[in-house]
């Protein structure tokens, strides 16, 4: 379970400069799980090539994280993070890299960087889950089909201070080689911005976001957006969370990546254990592709059980409808899991 700082969600990504001054910090989260996956085509049969029992590692990490003080309130931040497949032979992976400066006026970073409207999700509680995370249940839809969850390079971003719980986010993103061959890179190609509310007192996280994508960002016709509102409320053990995403724009439109979705999740910690579920309703454009897309329904169950403060066994079993998205070949997968993460 992705773990939320309600009253500045903007923590998470830019860590405050006076608790990390000094020696660099070495972290890591190493999270394993195996698994039974059963995926069925549109006639109820198994696919068995993608069906059967599996030992994954879920988007394990190992990165640095620091700050050194330049005086006058003013200090550089520094970020490099990256995915480990640990259970098998493959490369790192890049996730949130980036230099920044932090001071009284907020702080500017340039990297490789979630958007301001991923950041914006609550409590992901099946974060990393590779059928029940947002990004999987959101079922396809956004301008990439990660349903927001876009984490992209060659960022330049802002993070306001707080202003009464309120942080205000800005990234920009030129398409540089990528894009229209034809027209010349520019910070507008991709524009993300987000508002965000926390307060601990009240339990309470707000946020809206709005990601507008060029059509020389895309190398298409005309443009393309999406847009997230998240409201959040914590108090004791619960966690309630609901969110709205729109994906639409003439870049989209008419296919399978044009929707909305509306999500809702709960967890509640009692002990050691954490029961939790997720659920997601995907509208798509029933013109997709000319021809009927389908509208899919994507839940999860899930429970975790604490061994200590960094380390738990967790169990669960999610579900994913039309995994396709097109009624006539429309198809499902589930599947049920055992875990362990441990995070140092």
């Amino acid at each position: 379970m992705k773990k939320n700082i309600i009253a500045l969600a903007i923590a998470s990504v830019v860590a405050a400069p006076v608790a990390m001054a000094g020696a660099p910090t070495l972290y890591g989260d190493v999270n394993m799980v195996v698994e039974q996956v059963n995926e069925k085509n549109y006639a109820g049969k198994t696919i068995d090539a993608t069906s059967g029992t599996q030992v994954n590692s879920r988007a394990s990490k190992l990165g640095v994280k620091g700050s050194e003080d330049l005086g006058n309130g003013l200090s550089a931040v520094y970020k490099f993070e990256f995915e480990v497949q640990i259970d098998g032979a493959s490369t790192l992976k890049n996730r949130n890299q980036y230099v920044g400066l932090a001071g009284g006026f907020g702080t500017v970073l340039m990297g490789r960087h979630d958007t301001p409207l991923k950041m914006t999700q609550g409590t992901d509680l099946f974060n990393f889950s590779p059928l029940a995370d947002i990004k999987v249940q959101a079922g396809g839809l956004g301008v990439t089909g990660s349903g927001g969850e876009d984490r992209l390079s060659n960022v330049l971003a802002y993070v306001s201070p707080s202003f009464g719980g309120v942080t205000l986010v800005g990234a920009f993103v030129p398409k540089e080689t990528g894009g229209d061959p034809t027209e010349e890179s520019s910070l507008g190609d991709l524009m993300s911005f987000a508002v965000m509310y926390g307060s601990k007192k009240e339990g309470l996280y707000l946020s809206a976001a709005y990601n507008l994508f060029s059509e020389e960002f895309l190398n298409a016709a005309d443009s393309a957006n999406e847009a997230r509102l998240v409201a959040q409320y914590s108090t004791g053990g619960l966690v309630a969370n609901v969110m709205y995403q729109n994906f639409d724009g003439k870049a989209i439109e008419d296919t399978l990546n044009e929707g909305a979705t509306i999500g809702a999740g709960v967890a509640y910690k009692a002990g050691n254990f954490t029961p939790r579920v997720q659920i997601m309703q995907v509208d798509r454009k029933n013109s997709a592709v000319n021809t009927k897309a389908e509208d899919s329904f994507n839940y999860a169950l899930g429970v975790d059980y604490a061994l200590g403060k960094k380390t738990r066994v967790y169990a669960e079993y999610a579900m994913l409808d039309n995994i396709d998205g097109l009624k006539k070949t429309k198809a499902e997968q589930s599947a049920i899991s055992i875990g362990l993460n441990h995070k140092f």
